[in-house]
This record gives C-alpha cells, structure tokens and sequence, in this order.
C-alpha cells in the first residue's frame, strides 16, 4: 500500500516550478534602501578563471569543507567522485570547466563579465547567448545585459543586484541522471526527485526549493521530497565569497555572494517551502487515490488551482517591480513593503541553520493565508498591473517584506 500511495503521489508534485522572476529588481530596491547611509565599496572586474588560477591552492579545501557540512545536513546528499576534485595541478589555462565540475553545477554555464541594466545603464550590450545555454530564454528577452571588461571598475551592488540572478539563467540544469547530460551520469544527484526530467527548466527545481515541514504522513509516502539542495548552494557560494573577501577579491566575494543569495530569496517564497498549500494531507492522497481508477478531475483542478496562483503571484511580482523601478515609483505599498523594515522587523543571521529553522518555517507559515489570499482574488492569470489600493500589493509586500529582511541579515554578515 505504501508504494502504491507514493507511486501514485509522485504525479501531484509534477506541476510547474518558478521562482521569483525578479530578483535583479528586488535586490536594487533592497540595497537603495539598506546602504542608502554607506559609501558603496567599488570593486575591479575580474575573470572567474584569473580568481580560480590565483587561489587554486584554496578552492577545493573550502569545497571539501562545505561538502561536510553538506553531508551532516542533508542525508540524501553523496559525496563528489574524486575524479571530479578541483586539483592545484589543473593548467592555468581553463580551470574554469573542471571548477563547475568539481561544484557539480551545470558544466556549460557562462561566467561572463556583465552587469544587468537596472535601472537603465548605458553600454555594450551582452548577447543573451553569451550568458545562458537555456533554450527558452522566457523573460531574459525582456532584460538588458551590458558587457563588462577585466579590470573595468564598477560599485559592489551592482555585481550583487545581477549575480543575484545568475543562477536561473542555467547554473542547476540537466544535473541528474535521467536529464540527458553527460554530467548527470556523474555528479552523483541521482534521478530527478520530483519536476519533469524532461522540461528544461524544471531540472533546477530541486535546488531552488526546500521542503522541510509537511506533515509527516507526506514525507512518509514521498520521501523524495526530502531531496533538496538548495542549503548546499548556499553554503558552497558563501564558503566561495569568504574565501574571495579573504584573498583580496571583492568582485567574487560580491559574486559568488550573490549567487547565494538567490536560493535564500527563492526560500522566501511559500510555494517553494510548501509543495501544495492549503491542500491537506488526505485531500492529497484523496484525489490521487480516486484518479488512480479513472476520476482525474478532482487531481487536475487542485494542482491547477494551486499552480495557477503560484504562476499568478511570480508573473505579476516580475512585472510590477519593473515597472516601479522604470517609473521610480518609490511610494507604491511594495516598495514601501521592501524599504521600509523596522527594527523589531528585522533579523539576525546567525548561521546556516536560519536557512531551515527561519527562512523556510516562516514561508511555510505563510503559505495557507497567503493561498487563500490569492483565491479570494478571483484573479486566474496575470493580465495587467492594477491600482496601488488593490489588495495584490498587500500580499505581495508582505512576501517581499521577507524576502528584503533575510537580504539585509546576510549582506549584514558579510566580509566580516
């Protein structure tokens, strides 16, 4: 009965995952506010394989490091084949590729020299093809990269406002064995836990959520939910930026900040801390049991309904917060949401286990009202933005409102 009910539970975890589409823009409108009083650190642009052949003596022992502190945490995690270990001996020439490898990211992405133009930036512009391997470019087309050179000097939030970004752009596909990739066969992940192994985008999705708190009947079943790596990035990305801040490179100690910061802000949002919100345990089981012989409906409209409100909140978040930064609309709710954190607001990080016990406990909470929120809309699909009063704002500010005080408590602990 146990494997009939997770063969069958699998197939509600299959709906589509997205993130927040913004995060270049979120990020801008956080630090405008959280450095306002600072004077910006400006940092000299600097390739990843010039970083890699000054500090290779370093890179795999803060590797090794994170993969312990990985494997404590994260049972389901195996360790990295040594074949694959970063090495001193590797020529300077490309220590960029066997880098990737050893990190067991996507092999193919691009660490180009860029920053994303927000707001507006003049420049040469960055062809989206020497920045992403993605097929469907999606909203990339809708953005403006401008190409940096080695050397160039630029201010540390604009590395921080793109890199956090970058990792949607390619950094977790194909990583699992069933992906279709040379890399899946190695790296260790296994197949693909939950996602369709087959949808390009959806091969990142077990590094860009992380569930933690479903009740226990479901992890019983669905074991494979407990698959999730985004701890992993953000310790592996953080080890990096330290070891960079440490070593006299603050553009990849910006950087590789950035990059973990992406996962912490992916974790604000509820529905990549709870698989179906609102959705019971037994209603899960229900429909899938009564779909099993033949009556798909009830299945169909609960993840439609779920997904459709998931795909609503990220949609209308990307388009607003563009058009907030275009139009610098710094009295609109949302960005008072995102700039205005008191002091009892705020927090505190104090180690990686906030990732777990704070960031992702207080999306889950905010998962049932923010759902039934949403429904009470009777909104379908993102259609056009609405007026400043209308109840949308209240509830993405109030996600947001998290998003911007997890940022700040990190950027806090930087470099220190």
């Amino acid at each position: 009965m146990k494997k009939y009910l997770l063969i069958i539970i699998l197939f509600t975890f299959t709906y589509p995952s997205f993130a927040w589409n913004n995060h270049a823009g979120i990020t801008y409108l956080i630090l405008k506010d959280h450095w306002k009083n600072q004077t910006i650190p400006q940092v000299k642009v600097e390739s990843l394989n010039s970083f890699l052949k000054q500090e290779k003596d370093s890179i795999q022992e803060v590797l090794s490091s994170s993969e312990d502190w990985a494997l404590q945490k994260l049972p389901h995690l195996t360790k990295t084949n040594d074949n694959l270990k970063f090495s001193p001996k590797i020529s300077d020439s490309d220590l960029v590729l066997p880098f990737y490898k050893a990190l067991r990211v996507n092999p193919n992405h691009k660490a180009a020299l860029y920053i994303q133009s927000v707001p507006a930036i003049e420049g040469k512009k960055l062809p989206l093809d020497e920045l992403t391997t993605l097929h469907e470019k999606g909203k990339l087309v809708n953005e403006t990269f401008i190409s940096l050179n080695e050397g160039d000097t630029i201010s540390a939030d604009q590395v921080l406002i793109s890199a956090t970004d970058e990792p949607d752009y390619d950094l977790d596909l194909h990583l699992f064995e069933d992906n279709n990739s040379e890399v899946g066969k190695i790296y260790g992940f296994g197949l693909q836990p939950f996602g369709n192994p087959a949808v390009e985008y959806s091969s990142q999705a077990p590094f860009h959520m992380g569930f933690f708190y479903e009740p226990k009947i479901i992890f019983s079943l669905a074991g494979f939910l407990k698959k999730t790596y985004p701890e992993l990035r953000i310790h592996q990305f953080s080890e990096l930026s330290k070891l960079a801040f440490r070593k006299g490179h603050p553009y990849w100690g910006y950087r590789f900040a950035g990059w973990a910061l992406h996962y912490i802000q992916d974790l604000t949002q509820p529905y990549h801390s709870s698989v179906l919100p609102r959705v019971s345990a037994a209603k899960q089981i229900g429909v899938q049991l009564v779909s099993f012989v033949g009556y798909q409906k009830p299945k169909n409209n609960m993840i439609e309904f779920v997904s459709g409100r998931h795909t609503l909140i990220e949609e209308y978040q990307y388009y607003l917060i563009k058009n907030l930064i275009l139009s610098k609309n710094w009295n609109h709710p949302v960005v008072s949401s995102i700039m205005n954190i008191s002091e009892n607001e705020k927090t505190e990080w104090k180690s990686y286990d906030d990732v777990r016990t704070n960031v992702c406990r207080e999306a889950y909470d905010a998962g049932d009202p923010t759902d039934e929120q949403l429904e009470n809309l009777n909104i379908t699909k993102y259609d056009r933005l609405y007026e400043e009063s209308h109840p949308i704002h209240s509830i993405l500010g109030s996600l947001l409102k998290n998003t911007s005080k997890h940022t700040r408590a990190y950027l806090d602990q930087l470099n220190k």
